[in-house]
């Protein structure tokens, strides 16, 4: 265990699968201690099981849906009471509905929203509001390299994520006088299950590192999809000393695939 981090408290949303769960093994490992939320609390306990035995001081686990934007703030509020200060709050929590925004029904439109926006600001306002009152925080939030670059079945996603950052970014600009840093992690293709969403019979891995004209999207200059821990390193270099000089940006990880536009 690294000791510099056993006093650190970190606030992890989506941590039941994927770069949540990267990030949730990468900053036990590291030393933090972590209150890790999913909206999926089976699964959050069944994917967490053997980190919570190898951890049992520094994992805890809780319930947090980001679509009940009324409760946010007084489980965020418990969770502070309970486990103490956070001193860092990742947000890995997303979702994804594929269909051309010419024929998205309303409903999932607003669902898109609720989680990738509007949750996560009710989130970052509840622990910024404490980060304030303690002095000292950092918000790392993941992104999407789509909120820069328009995708074929993805409008929904890309906007939410687009209006994301700029949250993020504007809270920054009101924090930074109190020494907190927030930032944005923006992964590309990643090995998740939200990415092997998007395959088919006809449509993979290879098709995605090669690009595809007919749906104007770019390959991979690096020629590989990036694996979870890749984003999880990331998210922990933005929340170390290492990054302490940086606030309001947005870190793409996505191998070149928007050559950084």
């Amino acid at each position: 265990m690294n000791a510099q981090h056993t006093q650190n408290t970190v606030l992890l949303t989506g941590a039941s699968r994927g770069i949540g769960f990267a990030t949730l093994t990468r900053l036990l490992e590291s030393g933090y201690k972590v209150i890790a939320t999913d909206y999926q609390m089976d699964a959050l306990e069944t994917h967490c099981r053997e980190l919570k035995e190898a951890y049992p001081q520094q994992l805890f686990l809780s319930s947090l849906d980001l679509t009940d934007l009324k409760d946010i703030p007084s489980t965020v509020e418990g969770l502070i009471d309970q486990f103490g200060p956070v001193d860092h709050l990742v947000s890995c929590a997303g979702i994804l509905h594929l269909q051309p925004i010419l024929t998205m029904p309303m409903e999932q439109l607003a669902h898109t929203f609720d989680v990738n926006v509007f949750g996560q600001v009710a989130l970052m306002q509840t622990v910024g509001q404490r980060m304030k009152q303690q002095g000292t925080g950092n918000m790392v939030i993941v992104g999407s390299n789509a909120a820069n670059t328009p995708r074929a079945n993805m409008g929904a996603y890309a906007a939410s994520k687009a209006a994301l950052h700029m949250m993020v970014k504007c809270m920054g600009m009101e924090l930074a006088s109190t020494g907190i840093r927030c930032n944005i992690v923006s992964p590309g293709s990643t090995r998740t299950d939200m990415q092997m969403q998007l395959w088919n019979e006809h449509y993979g891995e290879p098709q995605v590192i090669a690009g595809d004209a007919s749906t104007f999207r770019l390959g991979i200059p690096l020629n590989k999809i990036a694996e979870p821990n890749d984003i999880a390193n990331t998210i922990l270099f933005l929340m170390s000393d290492a990054a302490n000089h940086i606030t309001l940006h947005d870190l793409r990880v996505d191998g070149g695939a928007t050559l950084d536009n």
